[in-house]
């Protein structure tokens, strides 16, 4: 699976002495997706990267690539070999994505239904108890004071 991507943007914090992060952001030449890529850096005595290993495993190649290129350079890379030595079955990066985000969506609009239909109920029920109160009242004979017992 051949990927081209242009470098947007690196940037480097350092954690601690000796650790530190990298990310770069990229974006997809193919569809105009953006993708952030991290990197753990090990960090010498002068706060300069002596070496960086990617987070996720599937992306070791990408971030080996990335280390041979600066922001706003665009480069293709072949995941193929990667993929078939690794065992993984080559698949589109954001398509699991799209169904997560589509979920996330109909969930939010999910919780908004039930909210508005929770609200309806409510007000039902108290109009409900309202109106039978109220006829309740109407049936009943009216009690005076000097009337009682």
């Amino acid at each position: 699976m051949k990927k081209t991507y242009i470098i947007q943007s690196v940037s480097r914090n350092a954690i601690s002495p000796e650790k530190g992060s990298i990310v770069w952001q990229l974006l997809d030449a193919a569809d105009g997706r953006l993708r952030k890529v991290n990197g753990v850096t090990t960090l010498d005595k002068a706060g300069a990267i002596e070496s960086v290993r990617s987070i996720y495993a599937r992306e070791i190649p990408l971030v080996d690539e990335l280390l041979l290129h600066n922001e706003g350079d665009t480069f293709t890379i072949d995941f193929s070999e990667f993929n078939q030595l690794q065992g993984y079955v080559e698949r589109e990066m954001y398509l699991d994505m799209q169904h997560c985000e589509r979920l996330s969506g109909l969930s939010r609009r999910t919780w908004r239904i039930v909210a508005v239909l929770t609200m309806l109920v409510v007000l039902w029920l108290g109009w409900m108890l309202n109106t039978s109160m109220t006829k309740f009242a109407q049936q009943q004979p009216l009690i005076h004071k000097h009337e009682l017992p």
